[in-house]
C-alpha cells in the first residue's frame, strides 16, 4: 500500500517552492514580459439587463445565440420562444435570481480591466486570435462560459457565491465550490483558449498522458495570460485541494505509473481521472477530482524550465510524450 505524504517539513517545502513559482510568473519583467499598454478595450455587453427588461436585444446575433443555442427555445420571435419569454421573466424565483446577479455583478469594470489585460497579453502571443465581443447573460443555470465565433458570455447566475441558497438544490458540493464571482475573469479566459486551442487541435492520441499534459498546457498558457490571478481560481480548487495536490505530487505520479495508467485509452480510467468529480477514485479519499491537472501543469512546468528558449507557442506545438521525455519529469 502507498501512503500518501504528510509529514510537515516535506509539506513546507513544497509549499514554499510553489509560492515561489506564482512568485516569478507574477512578475512583469519575467520570460513571458509583455510591453506596452492595451488598446482594445473590452466593455462587458449586459444582455442580462437588456434581455429582462425588454424580452428583446438590438444584438440580434447573441440574441439568435441565446435563443437558439443557449436556451434552445426556438427562434426569436418563434410561439415557443414567445412562450418562453412569457414564463422565464415573469417569474417571481427567476425575478429574485435577476436581482441577486444585479447586485453581485452591480460594477464591472474590474472584470472588464483584468479581461483587458489577459486579451492584451493573449494578443501579443497570438495576434491573429481575434477579441471577442464579450456579454453577461442569465441561463437559469446552464452552462458557465459559452463561447461562438466572435462571442465570449458568462452565464452570471453561476456565480452569486458558494452561500448563495438555490445551488444546493442543484448542484453538488464539489461544483458550489467554484461557482463564486471572483471565478469569473479565469473563466471567461478558460472558455475562450480552449475554444481556439481545443483538444483535437492539440492531441494527436488520447491517452491519459495526453489528456494531462493538455490540461497542463492550458494551465500554463492561463497563468501566463492571468499572471495575478490565483492557482487556486484558474484550477476551482480550494486552498486545501491546491495544497494537497502540491503536497502529494510524488505519490500521485507514482501512483499512476504503478497502475499502468499512463497510457491507459480505456474511457473508464480515463473519466475517472479527468471527469467532473469529488474526488479522484484512484487517489486517497481527501484528493480533489481532477487532481491530475495539476500534474500535467508540473510536466509542462518542467518542460519549459528545462527549455528556456521555448515559446508558449512551442509548447503549444509540442507532443506529449515529447514533453514529459524532455521535462525530466521525477518528482
Amino acid at each position: 500500500m502507498h501512503i500518501f505524504c504528510r509529514n510537515q517539513l516535506a509539506i513546507m517545502k513544497k509549499f514554499v517552492g510553489f509560492c515561489l513559482l506564482v512568485s516569478l510568473f507574477g512578475c512583469g519583467e519575467g520570460r513571458f514580459y509583455v510591453p506596452g499598454k492595451p488598446t482594445h478595450l473590452i466593455t462587458i455587453n449586459r444582455f442580462d439587463q437588456t434581455f429582462f427588461k425588454t424580452g428583446n436585444s438590438p444584438d440580434t446575433a447573441f440574441l439568435n445565440l441565446y435563443a437558439n443555442q443557449i436556451m434552445e427555445v426556438g427562434e426569436p420571435g418563434s410561439t415557443m420562444f414567445l412562450q418562453f419569454d412569457s414564463v422565464f421573466r415573469n417569474d417571481r424565483q427567476m425575478r429574485q435570481i435577476y436581482n441577486d446577479c444585479q447586485r453581485t455583478f452591480k460594477n464591472v469594470s474590474p472584470i472588464e480591466e483584468k479581461l483587458t489585460l489577459a486579451f492584451h497579453r493573449l494578443h501579443y502571443f497570438f495576434p491573429d486570435i481575434p477579441y471577442p465581443k464579450v456579454y453577461m447573460h442569465i441561463s437559469g443555470f446552464g452552462e458557465s462560459i459559452v463561447s461562438a465565433p466572435g462571442i465570449l458570455s458568462a452565464g452570471i447566475d453561476k456565480y452569486l457565491g458558494p452561500d448563495y441558497p438555490i445551488y444546493p438544490t442543484l448542484y453538488s458540493p464539489f461544483q458550489i465550490q467554484r461557482m463564486y464571482p471572483e471565478k469569473i475573469v479565469s473563466d471567461y479566459m478558460t472558455g475562450w483558449v480552449r475554444s481556439e486551442f481545443t483538444e483535437d487541435f492539440l492531441m494527436d492520441q488520447q491517452r491519459l498522458l495526453d489528456y494531462m499534459v493538455y490540461e497542463g498546457k492550458m494551465l500554463y498558457l492561463l497563468k501566463v495570460l492571468l499572471p495575478d490571478e490565483s492557482m487556486e481560481n484558474i484550477l476551482g480548487f480550494r486552498k486545501d485541494q491546491l495544497n494537497w495536490c502540491v503536497t502529494n505530487e510524488k505519490k500521485m505520479w507514482e501512483s499512476i505509473l504503478r497502475l499502468q495508467h499512463l497510457y491507459s485509452t480505456d474511457p473508464l480510467v480515463l473519466s475517472r481521472y479527468i471527469g467532473e468529480a469529488p474526488r479522484t477514485v484512484f487517489f486517497p479519499e481527501d484528493s480533489p477530482g481532477r487532481a491530475v491537472t495539476w500534474t500535467g501543469y508540473r510536466i509542462v512546468e518542467k518542460y519549459m524550465d528545462m527549455r528556456q528558449e521555448a515559446t508558449i507557442q512551442d509548447l503549444l506545438k509540442a507532443k506529449a510524450q515529447d514533453i514529459l521525455s524532455r521535462s525530466s519529469y521525477h518528482p
